[in-house]
């Protein structure tokens, strides 16, 4: 069994919100949410597989069938989710296969400047990305739940 190195969960969305800790707050219309986690071994080469991954997977419905996020005018918000990381041991979750704080705040910070500049193709893509390391307030309206797994 391979060690996951990093886990992703994609939710679409019609509109999204995040308030940080500072209570200012940004917000998507019509498009994706990211959440994102890295594990211990996960490498800069595994972030740049990610982004490119979900810059390129065919979810967003279209009139003409499923699109990537960068050919629709579709928004993004990408959130750090360390949860993602965690394992259930017991009646509680462990979070110990997370990478450090220092680590994950890098690979985070170039996993969404990546994303970004897929997505500057498209002058119609607005994105917006969490701040790493703290407790933010999320809110999601969506027509249909539909969320994805990506980790490798």
């Amino acid at each position: 069994m391979s060690t996951i190195r990093v886990r992703s969960l994609l939710q679409q969305c019609t509109k999204a919100t995040l308030r940080l800790q500072d209570e200012s707050e940004v917000t998507i219309n019509r498009g994706m949410v990211i959440f994102v986690a890295f594990l211990k071994d996960a490498q800069l080469d595994d972030v740049i597989k990610l982004a490119k991954e979900i810059g390129t997977v065919r979810l967003c419905e279209s009139e003409n069938g499923l699109k990537t996020i960068v050919d629709l005018p579709g928004d993004l918000l990408i959130i750090p989710q360390a949860t993602l990381g965690g394992r259930l041991n017991g009646h509680r979750f462990q979070y110990h296969s997370n990478i450090n704080k220092d680590a994950g705040l890098e690979f985070y910070d170039k996993f969404v400047a990546i994303l970004r500049e897929l997505c500057s193709q498209n002058k119609d893509n607005i994105i917006h990305a969490g701040s790493y390391g703290i407790r933010q307030i999320y809110s999601c309206e969506t027509n249909g739940p539909a969320m994805h797994i990506i980790e490798f």
